[in-house]
């Protein structure tokens, strides 16, 4: 194999769960040129892999699809398995395509109820391509490493602090945990433990640090808007603990083995979502109506959200205490 394409256009959480994949592609082929096609938004994640040879922009589609199948890779391997991606592998002319299983149906099954069954893991779902190629290698957890030249460095701006990364925002409003219940959480640390709560997010989130400030006691140092993703894989590798809810941030804190805390609401582990981690907590409140969608929704269609109301501040401290002292 001398020349393979990796395609995974969005989002975060997503294309971090393909490095193993991209991993073990530079394992059995050494020598083959491993590119990756994803949006230009995506492009320190994807650098991070520490894998790929070339990263190409999904962008200017025409001459972008021009260039790619100029490229006449041996092999095309679809992890994203849309109509946009069907096209963009009909169109480059690949020798050979294959695409993961992402069982789909199976998700909506787990969502409706109608399976007892769970997905271990996207990566395992993934790994699906490279079967399909005889690649039988066992499952491997995202591994990221950050670039040395987007170093942030926390440590000396809180000396004898132990930095805790708070990520409160989430792409649909039944994954995010209240507010309220985590400004109690974070006002019932104690002082001997020596804390400093850093809020992180995108821009768009920045109004959730604002609103938590008002609503805590405790002095927070925010931090969202501030990087981009490269910065921000710096950023997470700098704190002790990471707190999350299901979304990109929390499978970054995961493929750079933090210590971390994974709070899941409207969507479930079950659906193969779980941070890859051993250092993982995972606190989710098992409801029978739990999950309610694959990927969240703006409310909560019981009128209850209990999935996250019943996850107390309390119990995120317990296992806060676990981890740091």
């Amino acid at each position: 194999m001398k020349k393979i394409l990796i395609l995974r256009l969005s989002s975060i959480g997503d294309i971090v769960l393909t490095q193993p994949v991209a991993k073990v592609l530079r394992e059995v082929y050494p020598d083959a040129t491993i590119d990756y096609l994803t949006k230009e938004s995506f492009i320190g994640i994807v650098k991070a892999f520490g894998r790929i040879d070339t990263i190409h922009i999904w962008k200017n589609k025409k001459e972008i699809l021009r260039k790619l199948r100029m490229q006449k890779y041996d092999l095309v391997i679809d992890l994203h398995s849309k109509l946009n991606t069907f096209i963009i592998k009909s169109l480059i002319r690949g020798k050979k395509t294959v695409t993961y299983n992402k069982k789909h149906y199976l998700r909506k099954k787990i969502v409706k109820k109608f399976t007892g069954k769970s997905i271990t893991s996207t990566v395992e779902l993934y790994f699906s391509a490279l079967k399909k190629i005889g690649i039988t290698e066992p499952i491997k957890y995202p591994e990221l490493y950050p670039d040395k030249s987007e170093k942030i460095s926390m440590g000396k701006r809180f000396p004898g602090k132990k930095l805790i990364g708070i990520f409160p925002g989430a792409l649909h409003s039944t994954k995010m945990y209240p507010l309220e219940k985590l400004a109690k959480f974070i006002d019932s640390i104690p002082s001997e433990w020596n804390c400093k709560f850093i809020i992180l997010g995108s821009k768009s989130e920045k109004f959730l640090s604002a609103e938590l400030q008002e609503k805590t006691k405790t002095d927070l140092h925010d931090l969202c808007g501030e990087f981009n993703i490269s910065q921000l894989i710096s950023a997470i590798n700098n704190m002790d603990v990471v707190i999350s809810n299901d979304s990109g941030p929390m499978h970054i804190a995961a493929a750079l083995s933090k210590p971390q805390i994974a709070l899941f609401g409207a969507t479930h582990p079950r659906l193969g979502f779980a941070p890859l981690n051993k250092k993982a907590v995972i606190i989710s409140s098992n409801i029978s109506c739990q999950p309610c969608s694959l990927h969240g929704a703006a409310i909560c269609p019981k009128g209850h959200f209990l999935c996250m109301n019943s996850i107390s501040p309390e119990l995120i401290k317990k296992n806060l205490g676990k981890i740091i002292n």
